[in-house]
């Protein structure tokens, strides 16, 4: 069974069906964003993946469900697991906000003691559930995670993993993806699970751009030269995750219609 797998999102797309048929086929995990709530969507979901035989996880409404805020919120994530759980979804990926926290020194303490109080909260929500949760990567630096994954060991909470955004960590850290890798390893070797999600982009934003689109760019002009955070390129960064951290499912984020294509082309270069 492959690491490498889908992300769908819970809006329409003719896209869907074919998609699922392929990772089914193949052995490919699916990751399913509960964003939208499309009813068409979800029954589709519920129709296809719970007995598919490979791996699902979910992703929590982002705008809405974030460790942040949880808790005035909890009964959301609540809410999510049961909905996720009933789409064979085995874990789910969650951010910490919906924007940037401060970066003012001498609040950092405050903000980290709030994070953790909340996830105590999602520790004891998950723990009812069998359920688990990885904390993604989204505004903030390694030294960020690092300090949180802290507390997360000394408070024992086994329910709290992390989701590796490759995009994020170009666009919003100053870190090297080599020096993510490394910390991803500190965290493997503690026992926390790991999940990637997986594309290409500009470093302007976060692009979730396919190989096609990279190559694409590159004929008309685009420059994706990026040697100080990726030195190996796209698809070489994925390689080098997958091959490290092979227990870690990596997830394309990419449009619907560049998905297929865009799987084919990672495991025709590795």
């Amino acid at each position: 069974m492959s690491t490498f797998g889908f992300k769908l999102v819970d809006q329409q797309s003719s896209h869907h069906g074919a998609i699922i048929d392929h990772a089914i086929a193949r052995g490919h995990a699916v990751e399913v964003g509960l964003y939208y709530g499309d009813v068409a969507t979800l029954d589709l979901f519920a129709a296809r993946l719970p007995q598919a035989g490979i791996p699902v996880n979910a992703h929590t409404d982002f705008h809405h469900c974030v460790v942040f805020n949880l808790h005035e919120r909890a009964d959301r994530l609540d809410a999510h697991i049961r909905q996720a759980r009933d789409l064979g979804s085995a874990y789910s990926i969650i951010h910490a906000a919906v924007a940037p926290l401060t970066v003012r020194e001498f609040l950092r303490p405050a903000t980290l003691d709030h994070l953790v109080d909340n996830l105590l909260r999602a520790e004891d929500i998950c723990t009812h559930h069998d359920y688990r949760l990885h904390l993604e990567n989204t505004f903030d630096s390694i030294d960020f995670h690092r300090r949180l994954f802290e507390q997360v060991r000394r408070r024992g909470l086994r329910r709290i993993h992390f989701c590796f955004d490759i995009g994020h960590a170009k666009v919003w850290s100053h870190d090297s993806l080599a020096a993510w890798m490394d910390f991803m390893g500190e965290l493997d070797a503690e026992g926390i699970s790991l999940h990637c999600h997986l594309h290409a982009n500009h470093g302007l934003m976060d692009d979730h751009l396919s190989l096609a689109e990279v190559s694409e760019s590159a004929r008309s002009g685009g420059d994706y030269d990026d040697g100080y955070f990726n030195p190996l390129g796209y698809p070489g960064a994925y390689w080098a995750i997958a091959r490290r951290f092979p227990q870690a499912v990596n997830i394309f984020e990419v449009k619907s219609h560049y998905a297929i294509a865009d799987i084919e082309a990672v495991l025709a270069a590795g």
